[in-house]
């Protein structure tokens, strides 16, 4: 007889609402507490602090998947030069996705076994910072630096000043309040402007060295970049970058690679995906010794497409909380939509990871001679 009641009262439907927003909140609950969000999902896609206003998301991310739309690893082709425009939407978009969802450094990182994910961004971080002679009494510049996560574990571990420049003018606010709430203002300084104007963001301005961590793969043309970087470093200086590469085991004949790599292109505001012949060429273009590259996925026990499957759970709840959020009015129509583009993503990612076609970290290191 009681489980016959319960039956009849499962039945009606404001019973099923309780008990379906019992259900959500308890699950959202325990995520929480078993850590796997990193931010209050809440405070992130109420539409409070996100950097689109709410009426606008819905038809950012349908001009974004638009744009960025691509077959055949032909990439965006023509479009190709209003790139940074739609950079400047897709951080608009997923700032506070990203933060979030993966933390304050917005990329990844191989693991050492039994390291932890924080640890590991970290030493990525200062690896880069090593290759550029970073110490303190320097000063050099980051190349879209987000909302500022390596610039201040960088600083951290080198006593040496960073500088840092993104397109998005939302991440600008995050960076310099997220810096000084570390107490690093005056290690530290945020600009807003396109990195492919750096000479003329900085005019009259030089960098004792310069890193990109992830970013250098937006650009529209990376021999164009790579000679904006030259112009605003002084003689001898370096510049290394973690780029999103094509590795030498993609086949362009194999379907399955082709669509991968558009994938993640797709997902991660990509106009290509690029080799590193490719920046080698672009490098020597620019004026620029290239002094050595290296395929730091190749590195430690752990492979860096891990952490995004480890993350899977909070991932699909999250995908559940967006849609539940927009359909009661709390996070703005479109944001499930931003978060479908993610999660393809992912799955790209991830699938290039493994099929090793793909790395989101060749590194490339080169100088600017003493005489230029």
């Amino acid at each position: 007889m009681a489980t016959a009641r319960v039956m009849d009262a499962l039945e009606d439907k404001k019973v099923q609402m309780i008990v379906g927003g019992v259900t959500l909140t308890g699950g959202i609950y325990v995520a929480v507490k078993l850590s796997w969000f990193r931010k209050n999902p809440l405070r992130s896609f109420g539409g409070k602090t996100g950097a689109m206003a709410k009426t606008m998301v819905d038809k950012g991310i349908k001009s974004y998947n638009e744009f960025f739309d691509q077959e055949d690893g032909k990439g965006v082709g023509s479009r190709i030069l209003s790139t940074p425009d739609f950079v400047n939407k897709f951080y608009s978009l997923i700032t506070d996705f990203y933060e979030y969802g993966w933390g304050e450094s917005f990329h990844f990182a191989a693991r050492e076994k039994g390291e932890s994910f924080e640890d590991s961004i970290i030493r990525q971080e200062v690896a880069i910072a090593e290759n550029i002679g970073l110490k303190a009494g320097m000063n050099v510049l980051d190349l879209g630096c987000g909302v500022g996560g390596p610039m201040r574990n960088i600083v951290k571990a080198t006593g040496g000043k960073v500088t840092g420049i993104t397109i998005n003018e939302y991440q600008v606010g995050r960076c310099n309040t997220l810096n000084q709430q570390a107490g690093l203002e005056d290690l530290t300084e945020i600009v807003q402007g396109n990195f492919m104007d750096l000479a003329k963001v900085f005019k009259g301005r030089s960098f004792d060295g310069a890193y990109a961590i992830e970013a250098a793969c937006h650009a529209s043309n990376t021999t164009a970049l790579y000679k904006q970087v030259f112009q605003v470093l002084k003689p001898g200086a370096l510049f290394a970058s973690y780029e999103w590469l094509r590795t030498d085991q993609y086949d362009p004949n194999n379907k399955v690679h082709v669509d991968v790599v558009d994938g993640i292109a797709e997902g991660n505001a990509l106009p290509e995906v690029r080799t590193i012949e490719d920046c080698v060429e672009a490098a020597k273009a620019a004026g620029f010794d290239v002094q050595f590259t290296f395929d730091r996925a190749t590195l430690g026990a752990v492979p860096w497409q891990q952490a995004m499957k480890s993350a899977r759970r909070a991932a699909y709840l999250t995908h559940v909380l967006t849609g539940v959020l927009e359909f009661i009015g709390f996070a703005p129509k479109g944001t499930q939509a931003v978060h479908t583009m993610l999660l393809k993503a992912a799955v790209n990612l991830e699938k290039g990871g493994d099929l090793g076609i793909f790395s989101p970290m060749y590194l490339i290191v080169m100088k600017k001679p003493l005489a230029a």
